[in-house]
């Protein structure tokens, strides 16, 4: 039997002229493909009516299934739904359960405005479509199928986008008398390909699981999907697979299920009653937010200090004058006083201190662009590690951040 196939449609002018990027489709195949779906084609199309029909007409004669992003919002560009129902030759209708939908939501959201006739649009769909609603936003998701292929027309918002996916489209593709148990585990210090390699005699001896492999720079996920007749056959053997890979992988795994690396890190910490502060130079308070942006943050995050200048890193954290005019701000001796001087102003229990050249300029034969000073200090002393990243400004500053939280992570094991 072939595997279904999956095709994606995204419209909208900003992502065609490259304004914003397609972060819903990739997400989306990340998801399907252990599943064991064929994901053939995306097709991008701009606001124009007849392509977006043409982009229709043309998968539902070759796809299976096709999951269609975008233009289900209240303005003129928005046309997905209006070009749905001419693909298919099907009239338009209002959906009236969506109109009070609207005016529910609408009244609690803005009290003392009435809601503009265009967002009652919103409610207009093919004459054909199941409605399957919208948790999150005013634009509802709706199903429908012409010739061969089964249609999910969702709002291209990700937040919206992404939880109907999971909780109606996937649901919805596999087939009756199917269970699907899915796991992720987050990796960081492997790459994609030495990741594939480990986890490889593993994959070949139990078919029974599907592997994916995603990047989330700079860590690799591998997902892994049982696909059973029943809930307790694809649990054992997502189990059973699930503890063979983290026997091979070890410490490379630091989480699971959308958990951040950062928030693996403090809860570590927190579980110990200790605390962290952080003393960032290059990388301009990126650690401080990494730790602090999930809920309950509090609990391991004493504080910041972003001494980005040579007079700050003074009067802030006490680094001497004459230690920075003789090595530089990048460099060890200045890591470790940054570090050392932000526990005994902070009295958190730990330190992490990050100092570098994240460029494009400002690199020297001596020190080139990516050349980063570590520093930790804690309990048991400071310990520092000069490294070098490569790529780009926002990527060395994401792996200065990520050495840091290494440092601790590895103190702390």
């Amino acid at each position: 039997m072939s595997a279904p196939i999956v095709e994606f449609i995204v419209t909208g002018d900003e992502v065609m002229r490259g304004i914003i990027a397609d972060t819903n489709t990739a997400m989306t195949a990340s998801r399907l493909y252990p599943l064991g779906f064929a994901l053939r084609r995306t097709v991008v199309v701009g606001d124009r009516e007849e392509d977006i029909v043409a982009a229709l007409r043309e998968t539902a004669a070759r796809a299976d299934f096709c999951i269609v992003s975008g233009g289900l919002g209240p303005t003129s560009d928005d046309l997905t739904a209006a070009c749905a129902a001419k693909a298919a030759g099907v009239p338009m209708r209002r959906h009236e359960p969506w109109i009070e939908h609207l005016h529910k939501r609408w009244a609690k959201i803005r009290p003392n405005e009435p809601i503009p006739p265009n967002n009652l649009r919103q409610a207009d769909v093919p004459e054909t479509a199941e409605v399957l609603g919208n948790p999150d936003g005013s634009a509802p998701a709706f199903a429908m199928k012409f010739q061969r292929c089964l249609f999910f027309f969702l709002p291209g918002v990700p937040r919206e986008y992404h939880r109907i996916v999971q909780e109606v489209v996937i649901p919805r593709l596999l087939q009756p008398g199917v269970v699907l148990r899915s796991r992720i585990l987050q990796c960081y210090g492997v790459t994609e390909s030495k990741l594939d390699q480990m986890v490889a005699p593993i994959r070949e001896a139990h078919p029974e699981v599907r592997f994916g492999f995603r990047t989330k720079f700079p860590e690799n996920h591998l997902s892994l999907a049982a696909i059973a007749p029943d809930a307790a056959a694809a649990e054992a053997a997502l189990a059973r697979v699930e503890k063979l890979c983290r026997e091979v992988l070890g410490d490379l795994v630091y989480g699971q299920d959308g958990v951040t690396f950062a928030q693996a890190v403090g809860d570590r910490v927190a579980a110990r009653g200790e605390t962290i502060c952080c003393a960032e130079s290059c990388t301009g308070g990126l650690l401080t937010q990494l730790l602090t942006e999930v809920p309950g943050s509090s609990r391991w995050s004493a504080g910041a200090f972003v001494t980005y200048s040579y007079e700050l890193k003074e009067t802030a954290l006490g680094v001497p004058h004459e230690m920075l005019q003789k090595h530089g701000a990048v460099s060890e001796p200045v890591a470790r006083a940054m570090a050392e001087g932000a526990r005994a102003r902070s009295g958190a229990t730990w330190t992490l201190a990050i100092t570098g050249i994240a460029g494009p300029d400002g690199g020297t034969p001596e020190k080139p662009v990516g050349t980063v000073w570590l520093a930790i200090c804690g309990p048991g002393g400071t310990t520092t590690k000069l490294a070098h990243y490569r790529g780009d400004r926002g990527q060395i500053r994401m792996q200065s951040a990520y050495g840091a939280l290494q440092l601790l992570r590895q103190a702390i094991a």
